[in-house]
């Protein structure tokens, strides 16, 4: 009883022994149990603000690429606007300027139109003078057809009356001669005179002047010629012989002529050689020095446009206004011009008598004609020569014109032998005022000719240096769209370039972002299995040690339950404090299973 007693109060010892330590463990497994807990709380809270602070990161870095991108596509689309504002203004510009070569282009058309329209006019207006001309040529024939004939008839009478007025007709010839040769003399030093006057003026007028003389010279010998044909009808040898030797002086004057023409040609061709062969290494010149200032102020273009387009404004109004002052200036001088002519007119109006009113006429006629030419010099600079030959014809024919109603005067002198004398007088008193007006025409032409190559000089260098402009403008525009175009490129690669570099920085910084996220992923999963392995060290240590304690307890009960035994020798009692003992081990194996 009293073993049982014992062995209760050693179970129920061992039992609250047991117990207090089950309570041990329990407090220590929930202490142990609520430091994980807070250990995982704590690292669930790290993971938390390590998430929400790579969250701010990345929200951070997405405003910033976003920022980025706004600020490059604000760049980008103020560069854009710049550079449509900088096309639109040079589009406005070639336009204004393709509106001012169109206006031009049209201008120059219709001023060739209208020259057309006058040179036809003119052509038209010549065609009918031309055929008048030719009208008024043919009645003076058959005119003349019939005053020969009547002529032949008196003669026929006044064969009988010939042999008895021979020495007085005779005498009268030789009168006339010597009058002739004196007045020819009178001509010969008068043209020496003016000769020696031409001396200093240029080539071409001293040709000219050469060849009028030379021209009336011969005019005035065909004109001896004819005149002793027709009065010496019945001496046909003598005039057979002098019409010969007209005729050799005429071929010799005509080989004469040609020579000189085929000379004036042949220099005229070679100073339009030396001209061109000038006026092409000037504008190779020219050319080599625009390259060299193009090339050195190449970087000065952008600058300098607004003034060059100020300059060309300034040049274009400066050149209108030279044209109206040229304008002005030629109307005053036709003005003028016209004045003059009008206070000649007048004047011979009023020398002349009523009887000459038809050779005052024509003389008008004659004068207005040869003012439409000098017109038409001053406007037809391209058909200068065969203007120049029209007016050589024009004055040839005139020349014979007056030549042949001075012969028909004489005739009609020689029929009214009373008035000879005076209508002598009087045909030299025209032939003189004639030979003053022509003089003074020909100075005038002379003048104007001058005029008209001092005109034609400017337009000319007023032309090479439009066009040397416009070839300046052209190149410019050239050099301008290629560095558009090079600029252009340059931005499309530069753009092409950013775009790559930013595709890579793009690619770098998601390829370490998720570098990044891998190593946080990597480090977490690591401090996971730290934590589980940490975890599982400390429950195997725990129940190590709970092991270790309860072999302990279990071997010291058996040393104790061995000492009761060997003390007391009845083996039937140890049984309970056996089966408690296995009781209580197979308790803790099952808390610890429950445990893990």
């Amino acid at each position: 009883m009293e073993a049982k007693r014992i062995a209760r109060i050693a179970l129920a010892e061992i039992r609250a022994f047991l117990a207090e330590e089950e309570e041990e463990r329990e407090a220590a497994w929930t202490m142990k149990m609520k430091t994980l807990e807070a250990a995982e709380e704590k690292l669930r809270e790290e993971r938390r603000k390590e998430a929400e602070r790579m969250e701010r990161e990345k929200a951070e870095k997405e405003r910033m690429e976003k920022e980025q991108r706004e600020k490059e596509r604000m760049e980008k689309e103020q560069t854009e606007k710049e550079r449509m504002e900088k096309e639109r203004t040079e589009k406005e510009r070639m336009e204004k300027e393709r509106t001012e070569k169109e206006r031009m282009e049209k201008e120059q058309r219709e001023k060739e139109r209208m020259e057309k329209e006058q040179r036809e006019k003119e052509r038209m207006e010549k065609e009918q003078r031309e055929k008048e001309r030719m009208e008024k040529e043919q009645r003076e024939k058959e005119r003349m057809e019939k005053e020969r004939t009547e002529k032949e008839r008196m003669e026929k009478e006044q064969r009988e009356k010939e042999r008895i007025e021979k020495e007085q007709r005779e005498k009268e010839r030789m009168e006339k001669e010597q009058r002739e040769k004196e007045r020819m003399e009178k001509e010969q030093r008068e043209k020496e005179r003016m000769e020696k006057e031409k001396a200093e003026k240029e080539r071409l007028a001293r040709e000219k002047a050469e060849k009028e003389r030379q021209e009336m010279e011969r005019l005035a010998k065909e004109k001896a010629a004819r005149e002793e044909r027709e009065r010496l009808e019945r001496q046909r040898a003598e005039k057979e012989r002098m019409e010969r030797i007209a005729k050799e002086r005429e071929r010799i004057e005509r080989e004469k002529v040609e020579k000189e023409r085929l000379e004036r040609e042949r220099i005229a061709r070679e100073k339009e050689r030396q001209e061109k062969e000038r006026i092409a290494r000037e504008r190779a010149e020219k050319e080599r020095l625009e390259r060299e200032r193009i090339a050195k102020e190449r970087e000065r273009l952008e600058r300098e446009r607004l003034a060059k387009l100020k300059a060309e404004k300034e040049r274009l109004e400066r050149e209108r206004l030279e044209r109206e002052r040229v304008a002005k200036v030629k109307a005053e001088k036709e003005r003028l011009e016209r004045e003059r002519l009008e206070k000649e007119r007048m004047a011979r109006e009023k020398a002349e008598k009523e009887r000459l009113e038809k050779e005052r006429i024509a003389k008008e006629k004659e004068r207005l004609e040869k003012e439409r030419i000098a017109k038409e010099r001053a406007e037809k600079e391209r058909l200068e020569r065969e203007r120049l030959e029209r007016e050589k014809v024009a004055k040839i024919r005139a020349e014979k014109e007056r030549l042949e109603r001075e012969r028909l005067e004489r005739e009609r002198v020689a029929k009214i032998k009373a008035e000879k004398e005076r209508l002598e007088k009087e045909r030299l008193e025209r032939e003189r005022v004639a030979k003053i007006k022509a003089e003074k025409e020909r100075l005038e032409r002379e003048r104007l000719e001058r005029e008209r190559m001092a005109q034609e000089k400017a337009e000319k260098e007023r032309l090479e240096r439009e066009r040397l402009e416009k070839e300046r403008i052209a190149k410019e525009r050239a050099e301008k769209e290629r560095l558009e175009r090079e600029r252009i490129a340059k931005e499309r690669e530069r753009i092409t370039k950013e775009k790559m570099e930013r595709a890579v920085k793009e690619k770098e910084e998601k390829e370490r972002a998720r570098i990044a996220q891998e190593r946080l992923e990597n480090e977490r999963a690591e401090r996971e299995m730290a934590a589980r392995r940490e975890r599982m060290e400390k429950e195997q240590m725990a129940k190590e040690k709970l092991e270790k304690a309860s072999r302990e307890k279990e071997v010291t009960e058996r040393q104790r339950l061995l000492e009761q035994n060997a003390a007391k020798p009845n083996v039937s009692q140890p049984k309970a404090p056996a089966a408690a003992n296995m009781a209580a081990v197979r308790r803790e194996r099952s808390v610890g299973e429950k445990k893990k």
